[in-house]
Order: structure tokens, then sequence, then C-alpha cells
């Protein structure tokens, strides 16, 4: 029966090849074949532009998948240009002329062996470079290829030794790592950053050179010396020779002026297809209650991340909150706790928590701010500079601006992809601190760190060659009521009412949601608290003076699981820590978020096999939109189904989930 099946399996993926040849050759609308070239660097497998011509871009990676219309609209120029040229490598000049075939030869290293061979075309090289290859003769044949070299320096602007967060002369390692970032080649250029707040002064000479005009939201008043500062942190203009520099001193600013429900909406939920970041250095008031927000804005933040930037979502980064000194937590704002968004808090130039920072289970990262004994350098209103800039509202921007340094590295990342590719590339800082954790995936994680402090050079170079995570899917337990024999809390009692649930299914968890129901006549009594299978705790309320009644489907969100499973024993706890108050549990909801825990396993039978084969077949050649598009086949999540999700399921082929 095995044989049978493989015989089955191994057909149909000869037709399917054949098929995707087929369809790979629509030059227009779809993908289109790749080639093998032979490079001093090894076999790549480049898409390449004009191979009778004698220079030809070329795509690699992602970017070769994309259709032609994709790439148009990206103004993606190719990662590299072929030639019409081999290199070889021959031990003896008599050999040379024999190989070359009459052809014009070049020196590039006689003393070392190495020539170049020119041919006509490009496509007359790459055939060349492979015919080469089995010589014996020829210890070396490849295309002469140009690679995308880039000048190597920092901004030249006369306040950068001030500014320690980019670039820390005193304690190299406590810094954003800025000029590992720039030393690549990348200064945001072609990304636009969104300030959203009040105007900042779009005249100010150090920001004027940056600012997008199409992008931004304006209305009347006159510009903020907060906004002004924020804009500056992410992208004052660099090699200037004027005051500072921003962290992605090449991106395009945007004014993006938020005001009351509706104006603020609009700045969060308009030109998201101009706007690819928008940075938030606001919030509730800090101080330690919980707060709300309209649904017009919550519903503007998930189209920002659902539809911007053509499908692959806007990036929101927010503020975590300055109210550690009035027991605020991140937990009690809805904004920068949301899962759409990247709560940022900080840390000083020591390296260490600040007086100002809060806790919370939603912290992504940290970047520098004020705190431990410098402030950051920054420009601000009447065409100055300020060197007294701080609070996360500076730590916001420096976040944004690195993720503007990814998005140029590799604009198809979609927001996701930027929450994966900070996570994965923070500095732990402040080792020693009490708060750190690991999680039943590894992860170390801190309720004031998140997981550690944001490095620019680390991210960039991830985002580079970043693979797209897999599909988003959810897992929820619904709504469960609480047995009344123990809704009610017992008063200032610090052992509370647990209740439990037990998750079937498995995902890959990027967040939790927990979402609450009780009546209380003081909610700032209250500490609650998540518990997972693996034993990693969520605490997101703790005993506090917040007087205000009941919690109506309230949601807290956690990302202290990430990369655990979803699957086992979900334990929530509440407790009353003070006397004369009543609270009354009525009933919870837990929701995740994350991706397959088995990629692959389309048919959720437990093993990937031909049934999976069989569900990737059934919707190959799709795309997004298309009625039979299947986003779980979509595991490399680019939009289309196509021969990289089947060589998914072929490589785990016979494979038992976990």
């Amino acid at each position: 029966m095995l044989i049978v099946r493989h015989g089955v399996l191994v057909g149909m993926l000869a037709g399917l090849f054949v098929w995707g040849l087929a369809v790979g050759a629509r030059a227009d609308d779809g993908p289109t074949k790749t080639t093998a070239v032979r490079t001093s660097a090894g076999v790549k497998h480049l898409l390449v532009d004009q191979p009778n011509a004698r220079k030809s871009k070329a795509w690699r990676g992602r970017a070769a998948q994309q259709t032609v219309a994709a790439r148009e609209a990206l103004n993606d120029d190719g990662d590299l240009r072929l030639t019409n040229g081999v290199i070889v490598r021959v031990e003896r000049t008599d050999d040379l002329a024999a190989l070359a075939g009459g052809r014009n030869v070049t020196p590039v290293l006689p003393k070392l062996g190495y020539w170049r061979v020119e041919t006509d075309t490009v496509g007359e090289a790459i055939e060349l470079a492979d015919a080469l290859a089995v010589e014996r003769d020829a210890l070396l044949s490849a295309v002469d290829v140009e690679w995308p070299w880039v000048t190597r320096e920092v901004p030249s602007d006369p306040y950068l030794d001030e500014q320690w967060h980019l670039i820390n002369t005193t304690d190299p390692q406590f810094d954003v790592n800025a000029d590992a970032a720039w030393n690549l080649g990348y200064s945001g250029a072609g990304v636009v950053l969104g300030v959203v707040e009040l105007a900042w002064q779009n005249t100010h000479p150090d920001l004027a050179g940056n600012y997008n005009e199409d992008a931004s939201i304006v209305r009347s008043g006159s510009p903020s010396s907060h906004a002004t500062r924020v804009a500056g942190v992410a992208a004052a203009v660099g090699n200037n020779d004027v005051m500072g520099a921003g962290v992605a001193y090449g991106a395009d600013l945007s004014i993006l002026m938020y005001g009351n429900e509706s104006e603020t909406a609009s700045a969060l939920g308009q030109k998201n297809n101009l706007n690819d970041i928008k940075s938030n250095s606001w919030g509730p008031t800090d101080n330690g209650q919980l707060a709300e927000m309209a649904e017009t804005i919550r519903e503007a933040i998930e189209d920002g991340v659902t539809s911007g930037r053509d499908g692959r979502g806007v990036i929101y980064v927010w503020a975590a909150g300055n109210g550690g000194l009035y027991s605020d937590r991140v937990d009690y704002d809805p904004f920068a706790s949301s899962r759409y968004t990247i709560a940022v808090s900080s840390i000083g130039d020591a390296d260490m928590v600040t007086s100002y920072d809060e806790p919370g289970c939603a912290v992504l990262a940290v970047t520098q701010s004020n705190g431990n004994g410098r402030g950051i350098a920054t420009t601000t209103t009447t065409s100055s500079w300020t060197t007294s800039f701080g609070g996360t509202s500076a730590a916001a921007p420096l976040a944004a601006g690195v993720v503007a340094l990814m998005l140029e590295a590799n604009p198809q990342l979609t927001w996701r992809d930027v929450q994966h590719i900070l996570l994965e590339t923070t500095r732990k800082n402040d080792v020693d601190h009490a708060d750190w954790a690991t999680n039943g995936a590894g992860y170390e994680v801190n309720y004031y760190y998140g997981f550690g402090a944001i490095d620019a050079g680390a991210a960039v170079l991830a985002a580079e060659d970043w693979r797209r995570v897999p599909h988003e899917i959810a897992v929820d337990t619904g709504v469960i009521a609480v047995d009344p024999n123990v809704a009610l809390i017992p008063d200032n009692d610090p052992v509370g009412v647990t209740q439990s649930v037990v998750v079937a299914d498995d995902i890959t968890i990027e967040s939790v949601e927990l979402i609450l129901n009780a009546s209380s006549t003081f909610i700032g009594d209250l500490d609650i608290e998540l518990t997972a299978p693996s034993g990693m705790v969520s605490t997101f309320s703790e005993k506090r003076g917040d007087s205000q009644e009941d919690l109506v489907g309230v949601t807290f969100t956690s990302l202290r699981h990430w990369g655990e499973g979803s699957a086992g024993e979900w334990s929530v706890r509440i407790a009353d820590r003070a006397s004369q108050d009543r609270t009354t549990w009525q009933d919870y909801q837990l929701v995740f978020h994350g991706t397959p825990a088995c990629p692959g396993d389309l048919s959720a039978n437990g093993t990937i096999d031909i049934d999976d084969v069989t569900d990737i077949l059934a919707v190959y050649g799709t795309y997004e939109g298309d009625a039979a598009f299947d986003p779980a086949a979509d595991l490399n999540n680019n939009g289309c189904i196509d021969l990289a999700d089947l060589q998914v399921v072929l490589a785990y082929y016979g494979s038992v989930c976990p």
C-alpha cells in the first residue's frame, strides 16, 4: 500500500512540475521560472529579467516569486546584475584557449589563474558557466556578477556625538546599534513613517527634507514641541550638516494629527497605503486606572494591519507608558497592549529600567531613553535642538525608525513578520534583573523589558532574508461561564478563585487574549493572572487605587507565552486584595493567536501524508482573493499557493506531528 501511494505521489508531482513550468511562463501576471546560475558564491536560483541582453537585473529569494506587476509597484530594481562574462580559473594558461572556444579573454588575477571569458549574452554566459563546470581543466566557472555594493558610512551631522542612543561612545554596547544598520547601507529610504500626534514643525531645517505632504493629514494649529522631538528621533535628516540625525535618517516623515475620536480614527486608519509605519507617543493618562478604547479607533487599527500596505499591514508602534510611579501597567492601556501594536518601553544609558517604566504582559521590547543619566538629543520647535527629551515617548519613535530600516531591507515584511524579527533579534539587557523568566518555548521575557533591547543591526540582517511567517490562525475557547457557587471572589483574600479550561487544539502562540466579565465595586482591589500549561504566568492586574466599577468585556493581552503551544490546561485566577468591596466573576474567554503547530498538516490528521499533498494540489496556483484560495495551504504566506508550499509538505512527508 505504501508503494502504491508513493507511486501516486511521484506521478502527481511529475504532472504538477510540468504544470508549474507552464504557470511559471506567465511573465505578466504570475511568478516566472527561475534559473540556476553558477556564481562565485555558489549556485543561485534567480529570476533573470533579460537573458538575451549583455547585462540583466535578477532577483533571488521571495522577490523572484513576485509577479511583474508586484515588482513594478514596489519599484524593485533587482537584487543583483548578471553580465555576459564568465570568470574561470585554470592551472595552466594553455588550457584557457580551449576552454574559451575562441571567445575574448581578459585577465582578472592572472597570477592566481583567474580570467574573464566574454560571451554575447547573459543567457550564453549562464550556459558556458555550466559547461565549463564539467571540464576538469576549469577549477572555477561562474557568471560575472555585479553584486549590490553600498558605501559604508554613518551620518556626519555635527550633533551626532550627543546622540548616545544611536552610537554610545561611553558604553558602546548600550545603544540601539544604529551604525551596524547604517553600515549595511540602510537609512530608511523609500519608507514613510507617520507621527500620530499634533503637528510637528515641518519647516525645521533638520526635518523639512524628509517631510511627505501627500502622506499627511494636517489641520490648523501650531507645531508641537513634543511631536517635533518624536519626529527627530525617528527620522531627522542625516548628512546635511544640520544638528543630528534620526535612526532612519533617509525615511520620509508624515504628519497625522489626532484629536477627537473621529480625528484620531482618521489619523490611525487613513492613508495606509502611503504610510508604512505609524508611531504613537501618546495614550491614556498614566494613573493606574484601566482605560478604554473607542470602537472606531479599534476598528481603524485593525483595518490598518489587515489591509494597509497592500495587505501586509501598517506597523503601529506605541509608547508603553510612563506611569511606573503610579502603579500603572501596560495591561491597563488598550492601545499599547493591543496585539496589533508594538508596545515599546525604555531603558536609560545604563541599560536598566527607569523610574517611570510600567511593567506589562504586552511589552515586546525596549529602546533607549532618559532615566539613568542622560536624555535624548533630538529636534524641537523654533528650528532648534534639545538634549533632554525622554520617556517612552522617545523610545517608541526610536523603535519605529528601526522598523523603517527593516522595511527598506525587505519591503515585503508583514506586520507580524516585524514583530517576529524584533523579538528574535533583541539583546538581553540588565541580565541580573529579577523579572527575567524563561517560558515554555525557551524565550526569556521580562515584565519591564519584554524580550529585550532592540538591536537595529541584527534586525535588518534578519529582515534581509526573512521568510514570511505562516498565516495567522486562532483558537477560541468561547465564553466560559463561572460556576455560581464560586463566582463570588472572597474579600481580602490573596488566594482568590481559580477557573481552568483544557484547550484541545494546538497552535504555536504569538499572543493570548483574556476577555473578562465581572461585576465589582472596586476593580483596583483585584489581582488577575493567567497560567499556561507550561507554568508560565501572565499577571494582568495588581492591587492599586482604581475605584472604577465592573469589568465588562475587558481584554487583556499577553506576549509572554510566545512560541508555546496552546494545547493543555490554562488557569485564570482572580483575587481580591483589600477589604470592603465585592466582586462577582461572571465569565471569561481565551483567544490564542499564532501559527499552525504542525505546518503542512492541512488535513489535521496528525501526520503529513498524501492527504496533505492532495489538499495542496487542489488549490495549487491560486492567489489570495481567488475563491478557491486556502490560507492554510499558503505555508510561506506569500499570497500564492505555489511550489514553495508543496516543498514544505514534501520536506516533512511522513512526519508525525508533535
